[in-house]
Order: C-alpha cells, then sequence, then structure tokens
C-alpha cells in the first residue's frame, strides 16, 4: 500500500496499478531496467526487499534516470526498513522532508534532481548514514550543525547547489569521511582547520 501511494505520488499509471503483496518477491511491478551505452544513465526502477521473515520489508529503492517530474514523497518514511534511496538524475523538485529523519539510511542519493530549500537539520538524527549525495540540485542556505552528528558518514557530496556560509565547526566531528566535494557553492571564509582530522580522507 505504501509503495502504491509512493508511485501514484510519482504520476506513475503502471507503478500505482501493478504493484500488490507478491511484488517483494516477484519484482512484478517494481523492477524495469533500460540500459545505455553509459551506464551511469540507463534507466533503473528497482526495489529490493528482505522477505528472510514472515514478513517482507522494503530495503532498498532505486528510481534512477526515470525523468519523474514530481514533489519528493514524505510517504518513503512508512517504509521504516529503508536503507538506501537512490533518486538520481530526475526533476524532482520541492525539499527534502524532515521526515525521511526517522528511516535507518545508510545511503541517500538525490544527484542531479531541482530540488530546492535548505537541507533539514533532522538529517543528521540518520545516525547509520554512510553516503550521502544531493550533488546537482538548487538547494540553498547555510549548512546545519547538526550534520556534524553523522560520525558514520564516509562520503558527502554537496557540490553544485548554493550552499552560503561558513562548515560548521561540528563536522570537525566526521573523522570517516574518505570523500568529500563542495564544489561551486558560494562558501567564503578560510578553509577549516578540522579538515585535519578528516585522515581518513582520499579526495576533496
Amino acid at each position: 500500500q505504501t509503495l502504491r501511494q509512493i508511485f501514484s505520488r510519482l504520476n506513475n499509471y503502471y507503478w500505482s496499478t501493478n504493484v500488490d503483496q507478491y511484488s517483494c518477491q516477484t519484482g512484478n511491478g517494481l523492477n524495469i531496467i533500460n540500459k545505455t551505452d553509459n551506464p551511469d544513465y540507463s534507466s533503473l526502477s528497482n526495489v529490493t526487499c528482505d522477505c528472510t521473515s514472515t514478513i517482507c520489508h522494503v530495503t532498498r529503492i532505486e528510481l534512477k534516470s526515470l525523468r519523474i517530474n514530481a514533489e519528493l514523497p514524505i510517504d518513503f518514511a512508512e517504509l521504516t526498513y529503508l536503507r538506501e534511496l537512490d533518486l538520481s538524475r530526475n526533476y524532482f523538485k520541492g525539499f527534502i522532508p524532515k521526515q525521511w529523519a526517522s528511516l535507518p539510511l545508510v545511503y541517500l542519493s538525490l544527484l542531479g534532481n531541482l530540488i530546492t530549500g535548505t537541507i533539514p537539520k533532522e538529517i543528521g538524527n540518520i545516525r547509520t548514514l554512510e553516503d550521502l549525495n544531493i550533488q546537482d540540485n538548487r538547494m540553498g542556505g547555510p549548512i546545519p550543525k547538526e550534520l556534524g552528528n553523522l560520525v558514520n558518514l564516509g562520503r558527502a557530496m554537496l557540490g553544485g547547489n548554493d550552499f552560503t556560509g561558513v562548515l560548521p565547526d561540528t563536522f570537525g566531528n566526521l573523522k570517516n569521511l574518505t570523500d568529500f566535494r563542495i564544489d561551486g557553492v558560494s562558501f567564503s571564509g578560510k578553509i577549516p582547520e578540522f579538515f585535519g582530522n578528516w585522515t581518513k580522507l582520499v579526495r576533496l
């Protein structure tokens, strides 16, 4: 029911009518791949479930390069076992819902959309998050200091937005970062000394 609700908000008749109680096991109505010469731009609909118990739980959703033109659905927050969410290279717009902060996400990618607004400070509550990619959107404003709580974060892709101000000092806590990108943003001031805390960093 939650998947049907999400897909109806994405204005996709096929998904919203062909998903049933067996789709987790069969993939029917969920999984579609349209490959191109460049795999990064292949369109992909994939929903992965964990059916090891008597109830199947949705653990991963990929909706990539599908030309989806819709607001980001709050309803993802109802999938309480969701660990990976990849909505890359679509036309998603609106704000990142703060309700998503209740999810046990490990991977979140909103790369290459039309998302506006600021990063919700509540995202800092997703302590499981290891990979955050919101690159190439239309977001702005300051970076919330609460993101410094994401101590498991290994990759943070924030470039290609219009973020302003300075990086919060709390980012010194992100000692597991290996890849950090802020190219094309409107930060000011000096390069922070706390970059020296990021001893695992490979790419800056």
